[in-house]
């Protein structure tokens, strides 16, 4: 066959649906009028939009090449769909994948507040803005259909794409690892035009591609697991808790629990700022050696004096906290400032904040935790941490100094790779029940000191 009847085009696959936000997500513009971190927006409707480069470059990530474990046939045409970029750029290939700016119709959009896990860290307090859950944003690809190209093949791996997104194991944006920017594709519409036939034609040339609507039956590629494990515990909270928010409405109380899509929420950022001081705290009480360094290695770090970014390993989730049934409900508390020096009330300093109060010991709160491609000694520290969450010895949120975010635990599943869940429940006062035959299988990850004392001795000989 001559080149040129290679590179005919013979059709085209049409796909749409609407990628709908499941968490708040960062989609940064780089300006900075309004907060530190703004959302990037689309000129001429004020809305933010999702660069097709983001998505893109995230799907991309998550079915390498390497994941897939392709034939030399699959792995080039793979390439013919994905493009392929080189340094002397004569090897490249154009993507035969054509993906539109994502935009939608309506989204909210907040500010929200943070603050740098280093507290000696000058300006360590900031605020950016979110695109709230339920934002809904419009996908439209084309599939450029060659001579040269294996269509089974694309449609294989496209099928493995799309299943990543129906499923929600992508995220895009910023502060992925922290809840942010899951997302999932619902509304799925998939056309094949054959150029063959005139009524193919016809419809491309109309627009109409769904009048050759089919379904995209193909099996996806099994993409190869990272070691992952997980926790996902259960808790009722024992006082009150108060994740802060401020109000701009000068008749509303000074701090008010945080909300999301008009739900309270426990954010994942709240939650991971918690552990990894924890995390810090139990290796340095066993004196292991280089532990800000390892901390690091796993919940991600900015190299001190230049721009390199560590991408952590450990992912936690923003849950909503469940209020059904008036279980759990704001109450308003007024509070005064004391004069640490004289005891004495502060003149002016009247301040009143609304805590969430739980009214029974039932489920209010879920906390989810997963560390990808784990070492040893990790899972170990994360259970810990679960030990510290579940007897109340590490409370969540703020003012804790008036005892806030202080949880009981009720019930918790460890995931360790593609095993069934073990679960673990409340026993007496508190502690964590767990069954001979569970507990026989968490007992590799349980000696925390042992497990580290023996990767430090590893890395010391490599």
């Amino acid at each position: 066959m001559d080149n040129t009847a290679k590179h005919k085009v013979v059709g085209r696959i049409v796909i749409e649906g609407n990628l709908q936000l499941c968490s708040p997500a960062i989609i940064g513009s780089g300006d900075c009028e309004l907060a530190d971190v703004e959302v990037l927006r689309d000129s001429a409707t004020d809305l933010p939009f999702i660069p097709a480069t983001s998505l893109m470059g995230v799907l991309k990530h998550s079915i390498s090449k390497e994941k897939l474990n392709l034939t030399p046939t699959e792995k080039e045409q793979y390439e013919y769909l994905l493009g392929k970029e080189t340094i002397d750029r004569e090897d490249s290939i154009q993507s035969a994948l054509l993906c539109s700016d994502l935009t939608t119709d309506s989204a909210k959009v907040v500010i929200r507040d943070g603050i740098k896990i280093n507290l000696a860290e000058d300006k360590k307090k900031y605020d950016y803005e979110v695109i709230e859950p339920g934002a809904k944003f419009k996908l439209h690809w084309e599939i450029i259909l060659r001579e040269a190209f294996e269509k089974e093949i694309f449609k294989k791996i496209l099928a493995t794409m799309l299943d990543a997104m129906e499923n929600c194991r992508i995220r895009i944006g910023a502060k992925t690892n922290q809840g942010f920017g899951c997302c999932k594709l619902i509304n799925l519409q998939y056309a094949e035009l054959d150029f063959g036939k005139p009524e193919h034609v016809l419809a491309w040339l109309r627009g109409d591609y769904f009048a050759a609507k089919t379904i995209l039956d193909t099996t996806p590629f099994p993409v190869n697991e990272e070691k992952i494990f997980t926790i996902e515990a259960l808790f009722s909270i024992k006082n009150s808790l108060i994740i802060k928010s401020y109000p701009h409405d000068l008749t509303s109380p000074d701090a008010v629990h945080i909300k999301s899509d008009s739900n309270y929420v426990l954010p994942g950022t709240s939650i991971r700022g918690a552990i990894r001081q924890r995390a810090l705290r139990i290796l340095k009480t066993l004196d292991i050696p280089d532990a800000e360094k390892i901390i690091d290695k796993l919940f991600g770090t900015v190299v001190k004096g230049t721009k390199e970014k560590i991408k952590g390993r450990i992912q936690t989730e923003e849950t909503i906290i469940n209020t059904q049934g008036g279980m759990v409900v704001p109450e308003l508390q007024t509070r005064i400032r004391i004069d640490r020096f004289t005891g004495g009330v502060i003149d002016g300093a009247l301040f009143d904040s609304m805590p969430l109060w739980q009214k029974n010991k039932e489920q209010a709160i879920k906390i989810c935790l997963k560390i990808k491609n784990y070492e040893e000694g990790e899972p170990g520290l994360l259970l810990q941490i679960l030990k510290d969450l579940w007897v109340g010895d590490l409370p969540v949120g703020g003012e804790k100094n008036v005892g806030r975010g202080v949880l009981e635990g009720i019930k918790a599943y460890i995931g360790i790779g593609s095993a069934p869940p073990i679960s673990l429940e409340a026993g007496p006062n508190h502690t964590l029940k767990i069954t001979p035959d569970d507990e026989e299988k968490l007992a590799p990850y349980t000696n925390l000191l042992d497990l580290l004392k023996q990767k430090e001795a590893s890395d010391a000989r490599d």
